[in-house]
């Protein structure tokens, strides 16, 4: 562990749970003492233990205690929101956030809850001259940045079909599941996708079957709600924009019940390699390829996600949400992730 001498304010809500394991972790690696704030001094503190942080500020704050919250995060350059279920949980993170004057990232994996951080907290985040970048996971960062890099190899306006590859066949942790059933009807009917200036709903997807990296044989897909479609558009020339998982997936997301949950582990598969692929095809014909190979889903989306605080923290990002691409290099933050054994790579044909 490196000196905490001049390293970043940064405060964590929700460290209590897997991937706050790895946010603390990395935190730790990097030399910085986060604020770490919760319902429950306790559990924060032994989370803390976990991972060797003697010295993290603890703070307890109710998600319903808005003020409470508010106190919680003064201080605070980055606030980091590791939650299940934003778009039940997470506005009162991202508000308070706001309120205290401090930059804001947080892991969602929801269209929903993207759509109203954009469309709500943007621009109160504008107005008190903080960045707010959400969505931060293994899927949605990769996408959006890789989008950006391969849309700009094509004639415009591009066409980008996002997918998201498990290798190991492993399963998620409860409080994924808990996501995807808080909003289960928006994952049934696929979200948005992008078409013509404007999101739309359908569940059809353009693309039915994909050949995913390594494989010979196609693999049938169906409409998927990635929050990048919703990111992409903002900086890149796109016609279309849409979201596919592969339907042996989407069929047991789709039979999620709440009992079903319950009796689901705390914690996920060991093995949780990844690829990420965008799919970007021109006008001219051309299509170009880029995927980012991961080690862990869950780790790798806590490493994205304090990599983005310590970035906010650095300056240079305009005030207001704004999509991963619009706040950073896109080449340079993939890069960045490379001594993590996350791998990034463009292939044109």
């Amino acid at each position: 562990m490196t000196s905490t001498e001049n390293a970043p304010a940064i405060a964590v809500y929700g460290a209590t749970g897997h991937t706050g394991g790895y946010l603390l972790a990395e935190l730790r690696r990097r030399g910085i003492a986060p604020i770490l704030v919760g319902r429950d001094a306790d559990r924060i503190r032994a989370a803390a233990d976990a991972v060797d942080l003697p010295n993290a500020d603890i703070r307890v704050a109710e998600l319903t205690d808005h003020a409470a919250l508010v106190t919680a995060f003064t201080g605070a350059d980055v606030v980091i929101s590791s939650l299940p279920a934003y778009v039940e949980q997470g506005a009162a993170v991202v508000a308070a956030a706001i309120d205290a004057h401090a930059h804001y990232t947080d892991m969602s994996g929801e269209q929903l809850f993207a759509r109203r951080v954009f469309d709500e907290f943007g621009p109160r985040a504008e107005a008190a001259g903080v960045t707010v970048v959400t969505g931060i996971t293994d899927s949605n960062l990769p996408g959006d940045l890789l989008a950006h890099l391969t849309t700009r190899r094509v004639a415009g306006p591009a066409e980008v079909v996002l997918s998201h590859l498990s290798k190991s066949g492993g399963h998620g942790s409860k409080g994924s599941a808990k996501t995807v059933f808080a909003s289960l009807d928006w994952f049934r009917t696929g979200g948005w996708h992008y078409a013509d200036g404007e999101f739309r709903i359908g569940a059809t997807a353009r693309h039915d079957k994909m050949t995913f990296p390594g494989h010979t044989e196609p693999t049938a897909v169906a409409k998927f709600p990635q929050p990048p479609v919703l990111t992409i558009p903002r900086h890149s020339q796109v016609a279309y924009v849409e979201g596919v998982l592969a339907t042996s997936i989407l069929d047991t997301l789709s039979g999620f019940t709440a009992e079903l949950i319950d009796a689901l582990p705390d914690e996920p598969s060991s093995d949780l390699r990844y690829d990420l692929v965008v799919d970007t095809f021109g006008e001219d014909g051309r299509q170009v390829r880029g995927v980012v190979s991961g080690v862990d889903s869950y780790r790798d989306s806590a490493l994205m996600a304090v990599e983005t605080a310590v970035r906010l923290t650095e300056g240079g990002a305009a005030p207001g949400a704004l999509a991963p691409a619009e706040a950073f290099d896109a080449a340079d933050f993939l890069d960045a992730l490379a001594p993590f054994g996350i791998t990034w790579r463009i292939e044109e044909s």
